[in-house]
């Protein structure tokens, strides 16, 4: 062979294994909420302000689910997602929905950490009831196929000592539905996002609203909580329908929205776009009452994760002074947890074979929620 071809063969295989350095996308895609809910308006309000400062575009995309919303971020389809981090905690730990033969628990990375959502559980205010514990015999609503919401109305149960044999179970055909079945008399107790539609309107309605306090001190309620909803944590609401007519702040449940993006998402994909929320952000912020805490320094809020950041808002982090050695323990815990997660699902499918369980069945999933209890993995 010739001296020049070899030379020439070497010079290929350098651009094939070290590409020059990537530009930033013209335009990237992202999935999110359908129309009119607030995740929709944070992706296309922040859409809006990132194409000012950076010229990306941004296509944002409506699914009704959270299938329809992670499906096409996992296969490479979109370069984003928005969603609560109920539904990454479901993606990364490969429960609910996900609790199938292709799925399981998946890499899913942190591409920006948004505001928190605070949430809240309520009735009417004239109901006479007063304690979680008191919805002994009461009417609870429970909405088939969404188990973030189920698994939310439970764990409020359980904190007052609770499950559902203690109530009267009223199946509802979705959020908003329940939500004002509240209001109209036809269920006693349900959640929600505390400056939610709906409690606005119970809190407008001749009934009135309250809000049950979940005391920080009920150490061994909020233990029971967590064993159905993790991914929660504890906090004084601020912000609540009812705050104007003299109801005092209360003690509920928080959890962030976050942009998400997967782990073999473009590195310079990530950054480019983090960045250019960074310096965006005085443009979005006040384009939603929530918008405001998509800000520099919840990015760098890791109360109420339990996910691994993406490489690429890493890479931006550092250049900006706010990734710590706080951040390296965080991230290695995470990625240690993600590795444990997705051993032990192989393990437990194993198990399930030998007990001719089959994957994605409700014994098969009772199963796998009993294996992470078990190792410690579900916070």
């Amino acid at each position: 062979m010739k001296w020049t071809t070899i030379v020439g063969v070497f010079c290929l295989l350098l651009t094939c294994t070290f590409p020059a350095h990537a530009k930033a996308p013209e335009e990237v895609s992202i999935t999110s909420y359908g129309v009119g809910t607030a995740a929709y308006i944070f992706s296309a309000s922040i859409a809006d302000a990132v194409k000012k400062v950076s010229g990306i575009t941004t296509r944002v995309i409506p699914a009704g689910n959270d299938m329809g919303r992670v499906l096409p971020l996992r296969a490479g389809e979109v370069d984003f997602s928005i969603l609560t981090s109920t539904t990454g905690w479901f993606v990364s730990h490969g429960a609910a929905d996900f609790a199938n033969a292709t799925w399981g628990p998946q890499p899913i990375r942190m591409a920006w950490r948004g505001g928190n959502l605070f949430i809240g559980y309520y009735t009417r205010g004239d109901s006479g009831i007063k304690k979680l514990s008191d919805l002994k015999g009461k009417r609870v609503g429970q909405i088939p196929g969404s188990a973030s919401l189920n698994n939310l109305i439970q764990g409020a149960l359980a904190f007052g000592g609770l499950t559902l044999e203690d109530c009267t179970v009223i199946r509802l055909p979705g959020h908003t539905v329940a939500g004002k079945a509240l209001t109209q008399g036809a269920i006693d107790f349900y959640i929600f996002g505390t400056t939610g539609s709906c409690p606005v309107e119970t809190s407008a309605s001749p009934h009135g609203i309250y809000w049950f306090n979940m005391s920080p001190e009920d150490k061994g309620g909020w233990k029971r909580y967590y064993d159905w909803c993790p991914w929660t944590t504890e906090a004084l609401v601020t912000r609540y329908a009812g705050k104007d007519k003299g109801i005092k702040p209360f003690h509920g449940a928080t959890y962030p929205y976050n942009m998400w993006a997967w782990d073999k998402t473009s590195v310079e994909t990530v950054y480019a776009y983090a960045k250019a929320m960074w310096e965006s952000y005085d443009i979005y912020k006040s384009m939603h009452a929530e918008l405001s805490g998509w800000n520099h320094q919840n990015l760098a809020n890791i109360e109420g994760c339990f996910y691994p950041y993406h490489e690429g808002v890493i890479k931006l982090m550092k250049e900006k002074g706010v990734w710590t050695t706080e951040h390296e323990k965080f991230q290695k815990t995470q990625l240690d947890n993600e590795a444990k997660r997705m051993k032990l699902w192989a393990e437990a499918k194993k198990e399930a074979k030998a007990k001719k369980i089959k994957v994605g069945k409700d014994q098969w999933k009772k199963l796998w929620w009993n294996k992470l209890v078990e190792a410690g993995l579900l916070r």
